[in-house]
C-alpha cells in the first residue's frame, strides 16, 4: 500500500487548462470537511503554492484510493444519494475511489475518482459548496478534474 498526504483538488468547471496559479478564469477548489458536510472550498491565495494538506491518499492493491481525513482519521465514503460522508475506515467499497482517464496537465496527474460501491465519481460545485457524486463525465469533465497537490 502507497502513502501520501495530500490536499484534494478541483481545477474549477471553467479552468482553461492550467493548475491554477494566476488564473484568472478558473478557481480551484479544494476538499474539506465543514461540519456535517463535506465541501469544495475556495483556496486561499497564499496557500496555492504550499497548500495544507489534510487528506491521505492511500493507493490498495487494486489500484483504488481511499481517502483519509487527517484530523479525524476517518475515511471519505459515498452515500447511495451522491452525499459524501466521513465514516470509519473499513476498507468497503463504498469508501474506494478508482481513478478514471488520468492524463498529465502541467505535470501534474489528473483523474477522475469513480466510487466502487456507487459508480458515481466525486463532483465539485462551480462555486465553493457541497462536494457530491454524479454520473461520471467523458475525460476532461471540469467538474470531475481531481488532482493531488502539496503532497508532504
Amino acid at each position: 500500500m502507497k502513502v501520501q498526504t495530500i490536499g484534494v483538488i478541483d481545477y474549477g468547471p471553467v479552468d482553461d487548462g492550467d493548475p491554477g496559479q494566476g488564473n484568472s478564469s478558473g478557481h480551484a477548489l479544494m476538499l474539506f470537511p465543514k461540519g456535517h458536510r463535506i465541501d469544495f472550498v475556495s483556496i486561499p491565495h497564499a496557500d496555492l503554492i504550499a497548500g495544507k494538506p489534510v487528506w491521505t491518499a492511500n493507493q490498495l492493491s487494486d489500484n483504488s484510493e481511499v481517502f483519509i481525513y487527517v484530523p479525524s482519521g476517518k475515511c471519505l465514503a459515498d452515500t447511495p444519494h451522491g452525499k459524501l460522508a466521513l465514516t470509519h475506515c473499513n476498507l468497503a467499497a463504498d469508501q474506494r475511489w478508482r481513478p478514471m482517464h488520468q492524463r498529465v496537465l502541467q505535470n501534474q496527474v489528473i483523474a477522475q475518482y469513480q466510487n466502487a460501491e456507487t459508480s458515481g465519481c466525486l463532483t465539485a460545485p462551480q462555486q465553493p459548496g457541497p462536494a457530491i457524486t454524479t454520473t461520471c463525465g467523458p475525460a476532461g469533465t471540469k467538474t470531475q478534474e481531481i488532482a493531488f497537490w502539496w503532497s508532504a
